[in-house]
């Protein structure tokens, strides 16, 4: 049905089978049939300046009026007996009238729920299951379970999820505001995730169900086209591909640091192994390479040389393994983490693997023409595709503990750090352990205790006559 102005509230008529809807623009109240026929208007005049609220009960019309401060009512069938049942009240918003003795209607939801676990729908056919965000649907199509592991992806427009413990098809989660969603990660602590957006140059998170959009990083962004979680530290890293640095800060956007920034042509894809203290990146420069450093940045070293254009680098935990997709050559390329046995997974020679990631013993790559798959992590066999037609899949993780187990002295108090707590392997006591210092933010400097920092007040006054870079 066409409607030209602003329908701002809604009732139906289940006896008369009739649709009732306020125009808040042409000033009126409108009706119909169900199916969109014998279309009427019921009232229209000048006192009718902004319906709101809208209900219907027995034979009367009841609304609300934002300019008049007022709950009315008309007749539903004539448009006559109009009536001010209460005026002067502020900030009138929703109304609904209910007789509260007298229910009626039945639909097969109403036997036992229709058997659902959790959400019955009706539907014209009869009723449909369904599941609160955050669970999914098993194969009886009634009982729903929180997915002990499942796929998140970008799409650009939106961010989706795909269960692997069910056979269900993807789920947007719905998160407010993203227009060009790139670079993933999660934080187990917290069922948060993380992505940047390259249109809006801004990192944002938000809890698994998409509520609580937040801004981490929102100034100073050129392209961040990779990114990752520090899960132990409480940390954030990622790459701007256009400024050519790689920074961190807290998963709250606090303590902004920058890393990494000599040398970087064209910065990609960054991992993270913080139980090791090592982070990994790919660069598409003049000699295209995977470089390792300590995770304050010191110790920087080529991992890979010759590697083409890698992509989507991700770390198997467990048997110590480093994956990524070569671009150039159309394969998926690992190597344990010193660097040895580098080799190719045997995969079908059709596939352009883009991003991957690694769970148990599998190896799931996205395709951008074909979807999503999977293979075994070692041989590259029992290749199979999990979704097809997604469009354009940017980067994909799976969300598990799994990918987010271990442990360093950031865990504990932040490593005794008042800003920055950063895994750094070659920072050992005398017990052999450590495996971590303490950072400063941009502008700050590290006091004599090696923890807590100081501002500089030479740097701050610079940083107000020169823009950050």
């Amino acid at each position: 049905m066409q409607i030209s102005g602003w329908p701002n509230g809604l009732a139906v008529d289940y006896v008369e089978r009739k649709l009732y809807w306020g125009d808040a623009k042409e000033d009126k109240i409108e009706m119909s049939h169900l199916d969109g026929t014998h279309r009427l208007t019921l009232l229209a005049d000048d006192n009718l300046p902004h319906i709101f609220g809208f209900a219907l009960l027995g034979d009367y019309v009841y609304w609300t009026d934002w300019q008049r401060r007022s709950i009315e009512r008309v007749n539903k069938i004539k448009g006559g007996e109009r009536e001010v049942i209460i005026d002067q009240l502020p900030d009138l918003m929703g109304l609904k009238a209910v007789n509260v003795f007298d229910v009626s209607g039945w639909n097969l939801c109403s036997d036992r729920y229709g058997g659902c676990s959790h959400l019955c729908l009706p539907i014209p056919q009869g009723y449909r299951c369904a599941c609160p965000t955050g669970q999914e649907l098993l194969a009886d199509n009634r009982t729903c379970i929180v997915p002990e592991a499942f796929l998140l992806f970008s799409r650009r427009s939106d961010i989706r999820r795909i269960s692997l413990d069910t056979n269900n098809n993807d789920v947007i989660i719905p998160i407010s505001g993203v227009q060009d969603a790139f670079a993933l990660d999660f934080d187990i602590g917290d069922d948060r995730i993380y992505w940047t957006d390259v249109e809006l140059k801004k990192i944002s998170r938000a809890f698994l169900n998409g509520s609580n959009v937040e801004t981490v990083i929102e100034f100073g962004l050129e392209y961040p086209e990779g990114m990752a979680v520090d899960w132990v530290a409480h940390n954030i890293y990622w790459v701007d591909t256009v400024a050519n640095r790689i920074e961190v800060a807290r998963l709250d956007g606090t303590s902004r640091r920058i890393l990494v920034w000599k040398d970087l042509e064209n910065p990609r894809s960054i991992v993270l192994d913080p139980s090791e203290g090592y982070m990994y990146w790919s660069d598409w420069g003049g000699v295209k390479k995977i470089e390792r450093a300590h995770m304050d940045g010191s110790n920087r070293m080529v991992f890979i040389d010759n590697g083409g254009r890698a992509n989507g680098l991700t770390i198997d935990y467990s048997e110590k393994r480093l994956y990524w997709a070569d671009l150039d050559a159309n394969t998926i390329e690992l190597s344990n983490l010193d660097g040895s046995d580098r080799r190719r997974l045997q995969i079908a020679s059709d596939q352009q693997p883009y991003s991957l990631t690694q769970y148990e013993d599998y190896i799931y790559w996205v395709d951008w023409d074909k979807g999503i798959f999977r293979a075994n992590k070692t041989s590259g066999e029992n290749q199979t595709k999990i979704q097809g037609h997604l469009g354009y899949v940017v980067d994909i993780l799976v969300f598990h503990a799994s990918r987010q187990e271990g442990w360093n002295l950031c865990a504990i108090n932040n490593g005794g750090c008042s800003h920055l707590c950063l895994a750094n392997p070659s920072m050992l006591d005398a017990d052999g352990q450590g495996r971590h210092n303490c950072s400063c933010p941009m502008h700050y400097s590290l006091n004599d205790d090696q923890k807590t920092c100081s501002r500089k007040l030479h740097a701050v006054l610079r940083y107000e006559l020169l823009p950050y870079c």
